[in-house]
Parts: structure tokens; C-alpha cells; sequence
């Protein structure tokens, strides 16, 4: 049996499993551009929120771009009562120096304008902040806040 022949009948077989679930994203989670997006109604510290989106397959959310981080300051001001939310950014590797987590630069930034101020020693991860009107600001890493986790639309072979 061919290769295509095997993914062909997946499909086939996905799509009988599935039938009223067109989603690319896991439940709970909100599709946008080519990340599904999880707003969590828990808080936790820096490292408590990284756990959770590990457990659920992601990661803490990766803003790359203005879009992204429109619709994700959108969604954070839809949400209501928030007063923040844990991005995957630190500066805990070199101080005023943030980077997403695995090491990747930030290309795109959108801090509050005098942010990252480092006002005190333990302000080394990202946030979104409610009273900057969900704009970047550096937090307390022990603080408990809630958190957007990320990750990748799936992709099947039926939405070709």
C-alpha cells in the first residue's frame, strides 16, 4: 500500500471520527493566524504558568508580531478581570536583556513606553498588564498572575 494511499484512508477514516469538529485547536484553546491561544482563569508564578502550558502541549505565548500582539491585548480586555497575563519572555539569562524562552530573540516588542524599568531586583519576566492597557511590562517572576499559553494550529491532511 503507497504512502499517499495510507494518509488518504487517515483522513478518511479522521474525518468519520470527528465529523461535527472542524477546529484546529484543542478545546478551550482560540485559533489565530497559526497559533492556538489558551487563556488561563488560574493564576500562578512565572514558573507555575510554563508548567501548565507544558502540560497542555504548548508553551507560554511568543508574540512575533503587531497582528499578534493586537489580538492578544484584544482578547486579554475581552477576558474581563485580569489583571495580567505571563508572556515566555525573561531577562533572568542576562538582565535587560528579555528573550522568549529556548532563547530566541524578541524581534517584535511591544512594552509600555518606559518599560522595562527593572524597578525591582525581581521584575525578570514578561507580562501583559492591565493597567498599561495590556501592553509589555517586566514583573516579579514569584508573582501570581494568569497566563496565555501557545501553540501551533494542527494541520490535517483533509483541510488540504
Amino acid at each position: 500500500m503507497s504512502l499517499r494511499l495510507v494518509f488518504v484512508s487517515l483522513c478518511a477514516l479522521a474525518s468519520v471520527t470527528v465529523a461535527e469538529d472542524t477546529t484546529r485547536c484543542p478545546r478551550g484553546f482560540l485559533e489565530h493566524g497559526s497559533s492556538c491561544y489558551w487563556f488561563s482563569n488560574i493564576t500562578g508564578s512565572f514558573a507555575e504558568a510554563r508548567s501548565y502550558c507544558q502540560f497542555f502541549g504548548s508553551h507560554l505565548a511568543r508574540v512575533t508580531s503587531k497582528d499578534e500582539a493586537d489580538y492578544l491585548r484584544s482578547r486579554a480586555n475581552e477576558e474581563k478581570g485580569s489583571t495580567g497575563y505571563w508572556l515566555g519572555a525573561t531577562d533572568l539569562i542576562k538582565e535587560g536583556k528579555f528573550v522568549w524562552e529556548g532563547g530566541s530573540p524578541l524581534n517584535y516588542t511591544n512594552w509600555r513606553p518606559g518599560q522595562p524599568n527593572n524597578v525591582s531586583p525581581q521584575q525578570h519576566c514578561l507580562t501583559l498588564y492591565k493597567n498599561f492597557e495590556y501592553n509589555w511590562n517586566d514583573y516579579d517572576c514569584i508573582k501570581k498572575t494568569e497566563f496565555i499559553c501557545e501553540r501551533k494550529v494542527s494541520m490535517c491532511c483533509c483541510n488540504n
